[in-house]
């Protein structure tokens, strides 16, 4: 795997440096997370309840996004980072890391579970990978994030807002 220091040196700054090249990895760390109230953000009142999804998918929330994909893209740039901050509280994330990591699900995606602290702002990784640990996406018993977003499919790659449609940008 072909590790580019560009994208590794951005993610320990907190500032990622987009690319379309499918070689390049982005890592993300706590500090990649900090500021993301400040970012292009959209509300959503979430899927409807129509009986397909489990309580914890369900409910209002707040997206926010570091970055808009170019004009006419047809994935997220290597870089890009989608926060969840849900009126339940619980605060997911999704980071383009590329490099073909998560060939098993939403391809090239890493999912995170935040906490951020209600006195000094400051955002925390709780959790990270391809699938949350056990009870960390509601305690539902199913791979979590993969499960929804692989069925939201490749063509807006993986990301299931009706806010964040490649189509639209």
């Amino acid at each position: 795997m072909r590790v580019s220091w560009l994208a590794v040196i951005a993610a320990c700054s907190g500032k990622p440096a987009p690319s379309a090249d499918s070689n390049v990895t982005f890592v993300a760390f706590p500090a990649s997370f900090q500021p993301f109230r400040t970012w292009t953000s959209f509300h959503s009142d979430g899927p409807a309840d129509d009986g397909t999804f489990p309580p914890p998918v369900l409910g209002g929330r707040m997206q926010y996004i570091n970055m808009l994909p170019p004009h006419g893209a047809k994935r997220f740039p290597t870089g890009t980072i989608i926060v969840e901050a849900r009126d339940t509280g619980a605060i997911l994330a999704a980071v383009k890391r590329g490099g073909n990591f998560n060939t098993g699900g939403a391809l090239d995606w890493e999912w995170f579970g935040l906490a951020e602290d209600a006195t000094t702002g400051a955002v925390s990784v709780q959790w990270r990978g391809i699938t949350p640990p056990a009870g960390g996406y509601g305690g539902l018993p199913m791979e979590g994030c993969n499960d929804c977003h692989t069925s939201c499919g490749e063509n807006n790659d993986y990301v299931c807002s009706p806010k964040l449609q490649l189509a639209g940008f």
